[in-house]
């Protein structure tokens, strides 16, 4: 828990956080100091209202309060037939179906012109952070590497706060934190909003392309998450 109780309200005191949640001063100690104690949702879901948390952010602790989760992980879920030809046949614009970890498990050609992800690769070539981070083609493609990093980070945090002490999640941040980009924006302590902002990418056949996404967790697919994108030319 004490990656994700930060107190991050000016001049609040630990005090101050504790009596808003109606919990003692040495619980939420505790609590911040990430002991092995039983907390119920309900005390996460009162210290985070205490913290004056957004929506997105009340979201990620409920996610590290979930201690089943990273049992419930599947590295490679099963993708139905149907929905990986619904993929790959979008024409319009990138689209992927991908685990939390953010591994690509199926995507589509103009997913493939613009980033380069190849189906026999190894998992690492696959994964969308980790090629932002070592892929130096990334820092060429994105108009704005900068914020794209940020997002990218942002949102794999919000993920890893579900699925920590998975194996295949730790040993992915431990082979990212061998980057000092990704470290230096990993110690921001960003989490994602809802939503994916639209990105800006550069592509040699068709120029600069705006890229809104939409996202979405799939009930034929537990495990998985589509993202379905739509490109503007930018003059």
């Amino acid at each position: 828990m004490s990656d994700g109780v930060r107190r991050h309200v000016p001049g609040l005191r630990r005090e101050e956080v504790a009596a808003r949640a109606g919990i003692s001063t040495t619980w939420y100690t505790w609590i911040e100091q990430g002991r092995d104690i039983n907390k119920s949702l309900e005390v996460v879901e009162a210290i985070g209202r205490g913290l004056n948390l957004q929506p997105h952010e009340m979201a990620y602790i409920r996610n590290l309060a979930d201690d089943d989760a990273a049992a419930r992980y599947e590295p490679n879920p099963a993708v139905p037939e149907a929905l990986r030809a619904l993929v790959e046949s979008h024409r319009e614009a990138p689209a992927y179906i991908a685990t939390p970890r953010f591994d690509l498990l199926v995507w589509n050609e103009f997913m493939h012109s613009i980033f380069r992800y190849e189906r026999d690769s190894d998992e690492f070539s696959r994964n969308i952070l980790w090629r932002m981070f070592f892929d130096p083609s990334r820092r060429e493609t994105y108009v704005d590497w900068e914020r794209a990093a940020r997002g990218g980070v942002a949102a794999f945090r919000t993920s890893y706060a579900r699925y920590c002490g998975h194996p295949a999640f730790d040993t992915l941040l431990a082979g990212l934190k061998k980057s000092r980009d990704f470290l230096r924006i990993w110690n921001r302590w960003e989490i994602a909003e809802l939503g994916m902002p639209p990105f800006l990418v550069r592509t040699p056949e068709l120029g600069v392309l705006e890229i809104p996404t939409i996202q979405a967790t799939l009930d034929i697919a537990p495990g998985c998450y589509l993202a379905l994108f739509h490109c503007t030319k930018v003059d």
